[in-house]
């Protein structure tokens, strides 16, 4: 008779649609991913957004209305809203008849980034727009460095890919909002 009792299995448990469980809780955040992501946003974002003021296809608007009502809608209301419907539906929906996972993500991306193009551009209202270069600055980047956040998350099975780029949205548009406060504070 031995003393030793045998490993537990360190397999992750199948879900039914075959994919490995993750040990995480469903609302964990994959902080190395988010914060890559974030970094790429906060760099690039700018800096095409600066190209665009530079070459007077964008000109600084003030801001229309509230300053809490916009970092209420920009940092609490936006990123998981935007999440769910630009980047978890699209991907969702997709994954339903699209067997190949390169096809799957390919097509997911390009879905999302229309629709995040096509939803930075206006709003509701006169309180937000954008004209089409910036439109297609601020949606295009920022499609591509929150899917590479929500790609990244889920090959990493690691966190959840839906608060995770979350997450990385709502720490971005913060300092969306604080260039915003900023600025209205400077104004004449």
């Amino acid at each position: 008779m031995s003393d030793h009792t045998p490993e537990p299995d360190q397999t992750p448990a199948l879900t039914p649609a075959g994919e490995a469980e993750r040990s995480e809780s469903r609302f964990s955040v994959n902080w190395f991913y988010c914060l890559r992501c974030l970094l790429a946003q906060a760099t690039l974002c700018p800096l095409g957004l600066t190209v665009l003021f530079l070459s007077g296809a964008e000109k600084p608007a003030p801001l229309h209305g509230s300053l809490l009502l916009f970092g209420f809608m920009a940092i609490v209301l936006a990123p998981p809203l935007e999440t769910f419907l630009f980047f978890y539906l699209p991907y969702r929906f997709f994954r339903l008849f699209i067997k190949n996972q390169t096809w799957l993500w390919g097509v997911s991306f390009a879905v999302t980034t229309i629709l995040f193009i096509m939803d930075h551009h206006g709003r509701i209202g006169n309180s937000f727009q954008r004209n089409w270069p910036a439109a297609i600055n601020v949606g295009l980047i920022s499609a591509v460095c929150f899917f590479a956040c929500f790609y990244l998350t889920s090959k990493s099975r690691r966190g959840s890919p839906f608060w995770t780029t979350a997450t990385c949205h709502a720490l971005y548009n913060s300092g969306v909002t604080a260039a915003v406060a900023i600025q209205a504070a400077l104004a004449p």
